[in-house]
C-alpha cells in the first residue's frame, strides 16, 4: 500500500513537471535514442533476460561496446581493477548501472551542436557532466545512477530545443541574463512553460524512470520547494542543487544560489564542498571516458 501510494505521487509529480507538451510540440521532431540503446533498454527490463544475453548486445555495437568499457574503466566509476570484457563489466556493475551508462552514451550522441549564438556545446557538457558527478556524490548507493543520468540531462532541452525548435526558442533564449534574469522565468514570460519542463517531456519520451522525469522538471526549483513539497525524495533535492552550480561561461560566478541549499538546511556545507571537490578532480577522465569535449571546470567557492 505504501508503496502504491508513492508511485501514485511520483507520477503526479512527474506529470505537473511535464504539462501537455504533446499540443505544445506537436510538430516537434524528438531525437530519437539509437535503436541498439532502446533495445538495451528493453531487454535489461525484461526479468527473463539473462546477463550473457545483455552483454551480447551490448557487443553487437563495436562504437556502444567499446565506449562502455572505456566508461567503466574512467574515473566515473574508479574501480579497483580494470574491466576488460562487457561480460565482466555487467557482472560487477549490475543492471541499473549498465542502463545508465548505455542511456548516457545514447543521448550524448544524439544530441548535436546548435550553432547558436551563446551556446558552446563543451561548455554545455562541461556544466553538465560536473552537476552529475557532484550530484553523484551525495547520494546513497542504490540511487547513484538515477541521480547522476536525472542531474546530467536537467538542461538537455536547451540544445534539442535551439536545433530542432529555435524559430520559436529563440524568443526566450535571446532574452536570457536581461536584468539577470533566470532562464527560467524569461522562458515563462515569453513561452508559458520552461526548458525543465520540455526536458521532462524528452525524458518521457525516452522512457526514463518517473523520478528522473520528475527530478528533471523541478531541477530550477528553489530550496523552499523541498521544505514543502509533500514527497520527499531526495534525487530531486540533489538535483536541483547541483542546478545551483555556476556555469563554467560565467564570468564573475555567484555561488549565493548553492549556498542558499546549505543555508537551508537540506545539505551540510562540508560534505558539499567536499563533493564539489571530488567532482572537479574526476571531470576531465570521466569526460574522456564518456567521450565528450570538455573545459576546465570552474573552482569551487570560498568564504
Amino acid at each position: 500500500m505504501i508503496f502504491k501510494n508513492l508511485t501514485q505521487k511520483i507520477n503526479r509529480y512527474a506529470a505537473l513537471a511535464t504539462g501537455d507538451f504533446e499540443k505544445i510540440f506537436k510538430d516537434f521532431k524528438v531525437p530519437s535514442l539509437p535503436d541498439i540503446v532502446t533495445k538495451i533498454m528493453t531487454m535489461i527490463r525484461d526479468p527473463e533476460a539473462s546477463i550473457n544475453e545483455i552483454a551480447a548486445l551490448l557487443g553487437y555495437d563495436p562504437g556502444l561496446a567499446s565506449q562502455i568499457l572505456q566508461m567503466v574503466n574512467s574515473a566515473y566509476l574508479s574501480l579497483s581493477r580494470p574491466v576488460n570484457s562487457l561480460n565482466q563489466a555487467v557482472n560487477i556493475l549490475g543492471l541499473k548501472q549498465i542502463e545508465s551508462l548505455v542511456v548516457s552514451y545514447g543521448i550524448t550522441r544524439i544530441i548535436k551542436d546548435p550553432h547558436k549564438e551563446g551556446f558552446d556545446l563543451a561548455a554545455f557538457w562541461t556544466d553538465s557532466l560536473f552537476r552529475a558527478l557532484f550530484a553523484r556524490k551525495l547520494v546513497p548507493t542504490e540511487k547513484k545512477e538515477e541521480v547522476f543520468l536525472a542531474a546530467l540531462l536537467q538542461d538537455i532541452a536547451l540544445p534539442v530545443l535551439l536545433t530542432n525548435w529555435y524559430d520559436v526558442y529563440q524568443k526566450a533564449y535571446l532574452r536570457r541574463g536581461q536584468g539577470k534574469r533566470r532562464l527560467n522565468e524569461v522562458e515563462k514570460e515569453t513561452l508559458s512553460w520552461h526548458h525543465a519542463q520540455a526536458g521532462a517531456w524528452l525524458a518521457q519520451k525516452w522512457r526514463l524512470s518517473e523520478t528522473i522525469i520528475c527530478a528533471v522538471g523541478l531541477h530550477i526549483s528553489p530550496p523552499q520547494t523541498f521544505q514543502n513539497l509533500p514527497l520527499k525524495d531526495e534525487v530531486f533535492e540533489i538535483v536541483a542543487f547541483s542546478s545551483s552550480i555556476p556555469s563554467v561561461l560565467e564570468e564573475e560566478p555567484s555561488w549565493e544560489d548553492w549556498f542558499s541549499f546549505t543555508e537551508a538546511g537540506l545539505f551540510a556545507e562540508k560534505a558539499a564542498l567536499s563533493a564539489l571537490n571530488s567532482a572537479r578532480e574526476q571531470l576531465l577522465d570521466t569526460a574522456r571516458g564518456f567521450g565528450l569535449k570538455v573545459r576546465e571546470p570552474i573552482p569551487p567557492p570560498h568564504r
